[in-house]
């Protein structure tokens, strides 16, 4: 099912549908400020496990979390003064911090170093679904394994079928993925140039 929804303008019963997926352990599309992401609540070990069968992914292959704000990521993840100040910067935007994982954060979503991905996208929607949770959402791009990322909402419907639940329409989105960036030893680690460019301060 596709549907419309404006966190800043929400109508109550988009909001109530979301909500309800999110609680019975549904898979939801949304847009964000790079791809159409596909994710589903932090601690529904079975809706993490499908949507990795969904997407064909390998199972060593760690998922990345959206967080609502500052005061989330620090929950779920470590953050010194030397990455706060760095991700305090370039967040909300299109990157991804790799940091050491909080130990409440499931060890099926951790790296082997007990890492995890944070985002918080310049993008109402995926920051909003996670403010319906009151938790973050567990966050991949909207393909298969191995094949290119899908633009059109209607050609996410058609993919994955009753696998994803929910699709929040944000209109075609034609983008780069986010840029990765490792921060957990305390220093800049460049694993992914994406969308975000990083600035001469630490990139240099």
């Amino acid at each position: 099912m596709i549907i419309e929804w404006n966190p800043e303008r929400p109508k109550k019963r988009a909001t109530e549908l979301i909500m309800r997926t999110m609680e019975e352990g549904g898979i939801i599309a949304y847009p964000t400020d790079t791809h159409y992401g596909i994710g589903c609540d932090l601690f529904n070990i079975k809706s993490i496990r499908r949507l990795y069968a969904m997407k064909r992914l390998d199972a060593k292959r760690a998922l990345s979390i959206i967080c609502r704000d500052m005061k989330d990521v620090s929950t779920y993840a470590v953050l010194s003064d030397f990455s706060f100040d760095i991700v305090k910067w370039y967040l909300p935007g299109p990157f991804t911090f790799v940091l050491k994982a909080r130990k409440i954060i499931p060890k099926l979503l951790m790296t082997d170093r007990k890492e995890v991905g944070v985002r918080i996208p310049a993008h109402p929607v995926p920051v909003g679904i996670a403010g319906l949770c009151g938790r973050p959402v567990i966050n991949t791009s909207a393909r298969i394994a191995g094949e290119e990322v899908i633009t059109d909402p209607r050609v996410i419907e058609k993919a994955f079928g009753e696998g994803v639940s929910l699709i929040v329409d944000g209109g075609i989105l034609v983008s780069e993925p986010s840029t990765v960036v490792r921060l957990a030893d305390d220093e800049v680690e460049l694993l992914r140039q994406g969308k975000g460019a990083l600035d001469d301060r630490i990139s240099g």
